[in-house]
This record gives C-alpha cells, structure tokens and sequence, in this order.
C-alpha cells in the first residue's frame, strides 16, 4: 500500500460504474484546459530561463514558486468550471474543502513531476479526479512538447523505478528485473503516458503520493490496463480529517 502521513491510498475489489459518459466527457474537457493553462505557464518560464530548472540550492524557491504558479492557474480552471468540487494541491494544500467527510469530488493536482535532481524536458503534470475515493479521471501532460494522455475508468519493455525505499520493494524489484529482457528507469508520470500508448509493457513504482499516484489509474485503466497496489489490489483513497487544513493558510 503507498501512503503519505496525512492521507492513504486503499485498495477495493469493487467496481461499478460511477459517472455517466457525458459527466465524463465534461470533467476530462476541465482536466485538459486546466493542464493547458498550467502548462503554457510552466513552458514559458522554461524557454525564458531555463537555468531555474535545474533543482539546487541556489534556484529552489524559483522551482517553487513556478510550481506554485501552475498550480494556481489550474485551480482557477477547474473551479470556474466546477465551483462545488474540491482541489487537493502538492503545492497549496486543500482548496474549496470544509468539514471532515471526504468531498464527493476532489481535483488531486501534481503541477511538476519529476524534477528530484534537475528538471529536463521529459518531465510531466499530472490531474486525477476522484469520485467518492475512486480515481475516475486523469490526465498527464509534458508541457515542452505538448503531448497530453487522458484516461477515464473503464475506457515487451519494462519500466522500473529502482525502489530503496525497503528490503521488501528492493527483493520485489530484483525478482522482476531478472525475469524480463531490458530495464529502464524513469521517476515520472510520463512512463505512465508510455505504458498507455503501448510503449512499455510494465511500470513498477514505489512510495508514491497520492498526488503523484492518482491521476495515473484512470490512464492506465482507460487504456484497457491494469494498475493495483503490490498486493494486486485496486487503488482508491480515502485522505484523513486532518489533511483537509491547508497547510498554506
């Protein structure tokens, strides 16, 4: 199971269908402009300086501030679409959220992905909309070169994240690597634009957030494959009463 300390991510074996296809439709429509008006900002920054992508001391609060930028943009998209929807931001925290039950809809929004060391055009923003717990929709995009994978729920290379994390994920990743032809490693949402469009055959991660994790499931479940936690199971989340205080007041 992958958590984070303010939220979890469960697993069910139930299915149903959750949304009619025009909800559907209408909600990935929201995904797309809200990665759009993120990603115009973020290629911007990009072409104009693009030494602020480089992720070190000297250049964090820029990195930051720019994924900040982003994620506001998106924000102002979705709910000026949808204004009783909820947000969940990695930057900003909860948005439109009040109580302690999780809201019907929340919009969980990973504004850069893959920037650990520095960040090269092959990184990626991520969207998941979750209904009711259930990731329904996502939405990947790279913002340099455009290209955007979308996924909704129910519409060989392999792909591995090197897991340190533990003994266990470290013996479970030897297993497979042994068993298949060629590795590769990625440690971003766009191996999982791969792996839908038929470009990898598997992708193995670990310790991955909810915000990082989310907007992956409808993709991968869109494109007729399966994704589940690392004991087979399928991914839903259920964030605790405490995660809903932004922690940007």
């Amino acid at each position: 199971m992958v958590t984070e300390s303010s939220s979890s991510l469960t697993s069910s074996k139930e299915e149903h269908l959750p949304l009619s296809d025009s909800e559907f439709d209408r909600l990935a429509n929201v995904a797309n402009n809200a990665v759009d008006a993120a990603g115009e900002i973020i290629l911007r920054q990009y072409l104009a300086q693009g030494n602020v992508f480089k992720v070190s001391d000297a250049n964090v609060l820029s990195w930051t501030n720019i994924a900040a930028e982003a994620e506001k943009a998106m924000i102002a998209v979705i709910l000026k679409s949808l204004p009783g929807h909820a947000v969940c931001g990695k930057q900003s925290g909860w948005t439109n959220c009040s109580g302690t039950t999780m809201p019907e809809f929340v919009w969980v929004l990973n504004p850069i992905d893959g920037a650990e060391e520095r960040l090269l055009p092959t990184f990626g923003m991520s969207i998941a909309v979750v209904h009711n717990g259930k990731p329904v929709v996502g939405c990947i995009r790279n913002p340099i070169t455009g290209i955007i994978t979308v996924g909704r729920w129910e519409q060989a290379y392999v792909d591995i994240n090197d897991p340190e994390y533990n003994k266990e994920a470290k013996y479970a990743y030897n297993r497979l690597a042994y068993k298949v032809g060629e590795t590769f490693f990625n440690s971003n949402c766009i191996a999982y634009s791969e792996l839908a469009a038929g470009m990898l055959q598997v992708v193995v991660d670990c310790a991955v957030s909810p915000h990082g994790l989310l907007g992956l499931v409808p993709i991968v479940e869109g494109a007729g494959g399966i994704i589940t936690d690392w004991q087979g199971n399928q991914i839903s989340w259920q964030p605790s009463p405490v995660s809903f205080v932004s922690p940007h007041p």
